[in-house]
């Protein structure tokens, strides 16, 4: 894949891990989160073979993974699929069977009112799941770490095609939970861009992490 600043060298990311793109300039940072945001055509994206990619199909643009409020609501239809695609016969008809049941006791008290009350029943076990209000638990939440492990491993389970993007982890995480990020990435055989606003020297991240910087002046420094 590659991905290019217009005017600025390309970015080639063949194999998995992390990749961090730096920027000292606030015109190249806010450049570059809107275009992965979809507001400005200042990123181009295309396959190896220069065939053009879509950057809002081609990128999961998450932002800040503290200040960006439930990043991970907007994956539950995915989480939802890929439960119910994986559901075995049996779990599937006994919740059918419990649904049945459900609704047999409701019919029965309503015919006890004096007004003529019916219900609509049917075996949608996705309206179900959304009555139930199925969330992820709240208390894998709240460290940033964990936070980006869990959208990670959503992408690696419901097999999700596009590029998470995620900014300003470094100010959330320590060298040594880096290294494992960096790891787990790899294990996943993913990609994770990670946008950081800094300078080149204020960065400490491990040494065989790609590091992509553009200083103040616009200047590549890779």
């Amino acid at each position: 894949m590659i991905l290019t600043y217009v005017t600025h060298k390309k970015w080639v990311f063949k194999d998995p891990g992390i990749k961090i793109i730096g920027l000292q300039s606030p015109i190249a940072y806010c450049d570059i989160i809107q275009g992965f945001q979809g507001k400005n055509k200042m990123l181009l994206c295309s396959e190896n073979d220069y065939n053009p990619l879509d950057i809002g199909k081609t990128f999961d643009f998450i932002g800040d993974p503290l200040l960006s409020g439930d990043i991970t609501k907007k994956y539950m239809p995915h989480i939802v699929n890929d439960y119910l695609k994986g559901l075995d016969e049996e779990n599937r008809n006994g919740l059918i069977r419990s649904l049945y049941s459900l609704e047999s006791i409701l019919q029965d008290s309503l015919l006890l009112e004096d007004l003529p009350l019916a219900i609509n029943f049917d075996e949608d076990l996705k309206k179900l799941l959304k009555y139930t209000e199925i969330h992820l638990d709240k208390a894998l939440l709240i460290h940033p770490y964990g936070i980006i492990e869990t959208v990670l491993k959503i992408h690696q389970t419901c097999n999700l095609k596009s590029v998470p993007v995620i900014c300003n982890v470094a100010h959330y995480l320590e060298k040594q939970e880096w290294q494992e990020l960096a790891s787990l990435v790899k294990e996943m055989n993913l990609i994770l861009v990670v946008i950081e606003f800094t300078t080149k020297e204020n960065l400490t991240i491990p040494k065989d992490i790609p590091f992509y910087f553009i200083d103040n002046d616009l200047i590549d420094w890779y």
